[in-house]
């Protein structure tokens, strides 16, 4: 059978499977609260007091590797550290997401759940942690015989890198349009003459090399998943 059938039956039966119905544990399970789909933990530039069009900013950004994403802070604490942080290095912890602004620009914003000077200023330990938790999708490569891989989160399509993890890419080949766990490293963009070609400044899909993929199967301890 040819490579492209097989993968596309892989597709079918695992649909089959995520339409099965549910038990009453599994449904009530569903309509807990829940947990974010994409967990980040980054390093890199803090900028605070950022004005934008409009106002809508949140005042603070974090870059790294030619991204930039704004800061939402809980307390006055933090936004305390911020200040006197401005310019400098720092580490951050907490839940990202993506909001569409009245310009049809699209921003990320972290809702900080830490936030801690940096131990240090070299710029190759900038870069962003993640872990995402979504339904793994598949389309057919150019060549046919390797699926190219994504997460569906509800707000956003991560793709997936495998070069750091072969073995990640083969078990999670087992497992499309199924639920997973995911780690791996938010990969830098393209630079600004490649944007210019692809698309336009704030529309890029971003890029996850994976580090490590986990199902229901090997998942069970990880109360992050199941819940």
């Amino acid at each position: 059978m040819r490579p492209e059938l097989i993968f596309l039956c892989i597709i079918l039966f695992n649909t089959c499977i995520r339409l099965m119905p549910v038990d009453a544990d599994e449904a009530s399970s569903e309509n807990d609260t829940k947990k974010p789909s994409v967990s980040v933990q980054c390093q890199g530039l803090l900028r605070h007091g950022i004005v934008a069009t409009g106002g809508e900013t949140t005042g603070t950004t974090i870059s790294f590797h030619r991204i930039t994403w704004e800061l939402q802070f809980a307390d006055d604490n933090d936004r305390e550290f911020a200040a006197l942080h401005h310019k400098k290095p720092v580490m951050v912890t907490g839940a990202l997401r993506k909001v569409v602004s009245t310009e049809s620009m699209i921003r990320w914003i972290i809702d900080v759940k830490k936030i801690s000077a940096s131990d240090s200023r070299d710029s190759q330990l900038e870069g962003a942690q993640v872990t995402v938790r979504g339904a793994l999708r598949a389309a057919l490569s150019t060549t046919g015989d390797v699926p190219i891989l994504s997460v569906r989160t509800d707000e956003e399509t991560w793709r997936l890198d495998f070069a750091a993890s072969r073995e990640a890419q083969s078990a999670a080949e087992l497992h499309i349009g199924q639920p997973i766990l995911l780690k791996g490293t938010v990969l830098p963009p393209p630079d600004e003459e490649e944007r210019e070609i692809k698309k336009p400044r704030g529309s890029e899909m971003y890029w996850i090399r994976v580090k490590a993929i986990e199902t229901p199967n090997n998942a069970k301890t990880d109360s992050r998943f199941l819940e």
